[in-house]
């Protein structure tokens, strides 16, 4: 009998992606500590992850033997081709549309008062920007990256295509303009603490055209998804989720920095991926706890938005279809650095959704992949897939899905 549940609950999440143990327990006329004491067993091997109330599949985390013994039990059964399917094919290419800055990082023992001038403990120069550094988050997270950007015609323009070309961002176009400089972004960052504050010239990320995005057509209809900021220009913006939303390639708006713009573009966009501020910005009110969050993701969602997604900082983040919420906890982490986290979360989110992962399995692996991010120095150091990886199987992780 518990080879047959087994077999059901692996089906089922090879579907649906997530189970409740209510559900399970009522199909399978089973008790619900049945039902838990199966969820944790087919955990303990590596098939599934807990969360309160039942378990998601992390197909992509699985080890070949598990992956193999996955579609053993569901072959017996004559229902493993779907399955092998998603476990040995699945997608996993990430179009970034987005800013390339070079960031100059301040650490300071503390913030400054408004006049004050305080002594640094380090500077560092780094490769920047809300695109690149989500392009690089997608590429570690083992996604085929396909990165677009601007720069200008200035020392800081080499800079940026000798990184770029030798990272491991897999494809790259790299536009170049003499009108202006290559964006920049000053930053000072608490070394205690990690908080920072940041002041960014965007200079040739806003000078991308809606024609140069439409001579890299084929490389956004030929993702999987989709991912832009608000660091380019409003026209250019328009034309990329045109281009994809007309191939029904899904889009992931990262609203920042926040422009209120951002209102005339997102009526069905996918994906929006505000942090608190943006969300209450977004929504006309405070954002400071799950419970406001709630409350702006709903009003979010009647903007047209299929999916919002509110990163809450050490609180972790609020995911809203529409239908359910997903509360997904912060791994707990040895801060250096917050700077790169928003954009740690969103290259790694993109990698899990293009990969075929549920939303809720997208979201544990950004939490994870953020987590480590956060204790690198640099907003463009990104972990490895495998050190993420760990950290999520040495977690007793649990994500919290409700309808209220």
């Amino acid at each position: 009998m518990k080879f047959e549940r087994h077999h059901r609950i692996l089906k089922e999440l090879s579907i649906s992606g997530v189970v409740k143990v209510s559900n399970l327990a009522k199909s399978l006329k089973v008790t619900k500590e049945t039902i838990r004491s199966d969820l944790n067993e087919l955990a303990g091997q590596g098939y599934l992850t807990r969360c309160h109330g039942g378990a998601f599949i992390t197909l992509d985390s699985l080890d070949n033997v598990a992956k193999n013994e996955i579609a053993y039990v569901l072959e017996k059964y004559e229902s493993a081709q779907k399955i092998k399917k998603g476990l040995s094919a699945m997608k996993n290419n990430v179009c970034v549309i987005g800013s390339f800055n070079v960031d100059i990082i301040s650490y300071l023992p503390r913030l400054p008062s408004t006049g004050e001038s305080l002594l640094a403990d380090k500077f560092i120069f780094s490769p920047g920007g809300k695109g690149c550094n989500q392009a690089l988050a997608a590429s570690y997270a083992d996604s085929d990256v396909h990165f677009i950007t601007k720069v200008g015609s200035d020392h800081f323009s080499d800079y940026a295509i000798n990184f770029i070309n030798s990272s491991k961002i897999h494809k790259s176009v790299i536009y170049q303009t003499k009108e202006t400089q290559t964006g920049t972004a000053t930053i000072m960052v608490n070394g205690d603490t990690g908080d920072n504050v940041i002041a960014i010239y965007p200079g040739a990320n806003m000078t991308i055209s809606p024609d140069e995005i439409t001579i890299q057509k084929e490389a956004i209809v030929h993702s999987d998804i989709v991912l832009v900021q608000l660091e380019t220009n409003y026209e250019a913006l328009q034309q990329t989720i045109r281009l994809a939303q007309k191939n029904d390639i899904p889009v992931i708006i990262n609203p920042a920095p926040y422009n209120d713009m951002v209102n005339t573009i997102i009526d069905n966009i996918d994906y929006i991926t505000p942090n608190e501020t943006e969300a209450g910005l977004l929504a006309n009110m405070a954002v400071n706890d799950i419970e406001s969050a709630k409350c702006a993701a709903k009003i979010i969602h009647q903007k047209g938005v299929k999916n919002t997604i509110i990163t809450l900082g050490s609180k972790g983040s609020l995911a809203y279809d529409g239908t359910q919420f997903i509360y997904s906890p912060a791994f707990p982490a040895v801060v250096k650095n917050t700077a790169g986290a928003g954009d740690a979360f969103n290259g790694a989110l993109a990698s899990g959704l293009a990969k075929g992962k549920s939303l809720a399995s997208a979201l544990c692996y950004a939490s994870a992949f953020a987590s480590l991010a956060v204790e690198t120095p640099n907003a463009s150091d990104m972990p490895a897939n495998d050190s993420v990886l760990h950290r999520i199987q040495g977690s007793h992780y649990k994500q919290t899905i409700s309808t209220h």
